[in-house]
């Protein structure tokens, strides 16, 4: 017998997620990730690059995170979050531009997404989403690879490792992801 949906195990429930949105066409699929996301049981914290917020309305992405959504780096909250402070079991840059892929290599924080990315405390990961010509280029590539290198985990499909991967892929291995983190503070 089949679990009604409102009876099935929310794989994600209690869990934190700090989402990175960059300035990349990638919204559809966004948007089909946070919602999944949250279906799992999640909260969802959003902080957008300024430039991400010529692209999408940070009204829009409140609304599919039920949360204020972060832009500023020096900007006071408009409303008071206390999950805000609490620290993300994951943060994940969906979708991460080759833009934000190479500050974050080369250590650069102007503004809030950078920022936080180096003051993450949890496993990050990064679903990049570019042109392939873009991803084709071996400075973009040199900062792949030092951000690997880095502990920064890259979630891509093998056939098209400069595109969305599928909703299901990335759910599941953000459960992964925060799985695996567990069983190593676990073990120590």
């Amino acid at each position: 017998m089949e679990l009604k949906k409102s009876e099935r195990q929310k794989r994600l429930q209690g869990r934190m997620i700090t989402v990175g949105v960059c300035a990349c066409s990638a919204i559809p699929e966004l948007f089909a990730m946070l919602q999944a996301l949250r279906r799992e049981g999640a909260s969802v914290e959003i902080i957008m690059t300024p430039s991400a917020t010529k692209l999408i309305s940070p009204l829009m992405m409140q609304r599919e995170s039920d949360k204020p959504v972060l832009v500023e780096q020096f900007e006071l909250p408009k409303v008071f979050d206390k999950d805000h402070r609490r620290q993300a079991d994951i943060m994940l840059i969906a979708p991460a531009s080759a833009n934000t892929v190479s500050k974050i290599a080369l250590g650069i924080c102007d503004n809030l997404l950078t920022t936080r990315v180096m003051s993450a405390r949890c496993p990050v990961a990064v679903v990049l989403y570019c042109n392939p010509a873009m991803y084709e280029k071996k400075s973009l590539q040199r900062n792949i690879a030092q951000m690997k290198e880095d502990g920064f985990i890259f979630l891509q499909e093998a056939d098209h490792p400069s595109r969305f991967p599928s909703t299901e892929m990335l759910v599941d291995e953000i459960i992964g992801i925060i799985n695996a983190s567990d069983d190593a503070k676990a073990a120590k």
